[in-house]
């Protein structure tokens, strides 16, 4: 169903940041500086804050995020406010999701949480339940999105498009892919999250344009502090497709336990969920 692709939409937003440095095989080209990671005073190189970074969001266990989601295809637009408590593994989760409906103009809220290998979906005041093993590839996808450890992996192959620096109390992240480098992240991306099937066809017929990576790091904790990002793409060479994503992370590992409010609990099935 419709309501539960844009939970997984909204999960994917709130980790997709957190995908923003490579594992621990860190690789002494990475960035623009060159392999002895030449830096300035004070600051680190290039390999030294991506095994800082990696460090330190394998220890993440849980997180928030805030963030606004803007897409456009053709002149259809839909701007998505999302905020959700993650706890990594096992998955479980709060996520409220705010969205003008296009047909009307007017907002739609869409509140989510995973608990107990249950997904609940609240919409207008009615509560939906369904088990998480009857999502099928979908809680493989939102499982992956929500894996810091995965995500760190994401970025491996595309070191020689970075560029880092100390801004302040934050380290900054830049990347920047287009044309073939971009269309082989977005192929990489799709096989993690299990979606790869269903747009293997569409693949050829996609235009890559850019896609343009702004992530800040704390230069203490080196946890993820924020994201910008936007990603534009054609169609068959006739619709441009933007997507722009701004969020922002805290609370990391401070949440222990998604709690289910009461009213929730009385929830009725939800069916054809997984189509």
């Amino acid at each position: 169903m419709k309501k539960t692709r844009w939970l997984a939409t909204g999960i994917v937003a709130a980790s997709i940041g957190l995908a923003g440095c490579q594992d621990g095989q860190t690789d002494s080209s990475s960035g623009s500086s060159d392999g002895s990671g030449s830096a300035k005073s004070g600051e680190l190189s290039n390999t030294e804050l991506l095994k800082k970074a990696t460090a330190a969001q394998e220890d993440i266990k849980s997180f928030h995020m805030e963030g606004m989601v803007n897409s456009k295809a053709g002149e259809m637009a839909m701007d998505q406010k999302v905020s959700a408590d993650i706890i990594q593994k096992p998955l479980a989760m709060h996520q409220t999701m705010t969205m003008k409906n296009p047909q009307d103009g007017k907002d739609m809220s869409l509140e989510s949480y995973i608990v107990d290998d249950k997904m609940y979906l609240s919409q207008n005041g009615q509560w939906l339940v369904q088990d998480v093993s009857e999502l099928g590839e979908m809680v493989e996808t939102m499982e992956s999105s929500a894996s810091t450890e995965q995500n760190l992996q994401l970025l491996k192959k595309y070191k020689d498009n970075w560029t880092a620096k100390k801004d302040g109390d934050v380290y900054q992240i830049d990347v920047k892919l287009s044309g073939d480098d971009l269309k082989s992240f977005m192929k990489d991306s799709l096989e993690q999250t299990g979606q790869m099937a269903q747009m293997k066809d569409a693949m050829d017929s996609i235009d890559y344009k850019k896609m343009n990576y702004k992530m800040t790091y704390d230069a203490k904790t080196f946890y993820p502090k924020s994201l910008d990002m936007e990603m534009v793409f054609a169609v068959e060479k006739e619709t441009d497709f933007t997507m722009t994503n701004q969020s922002t992370f805290s609370k990391f590992n401070e949440i222990n336990e998604i709690k289910l409010p009461a009213e929730a609990k009385d929830a009725q099935p939800l069916t054809g969920a997984g189509q």
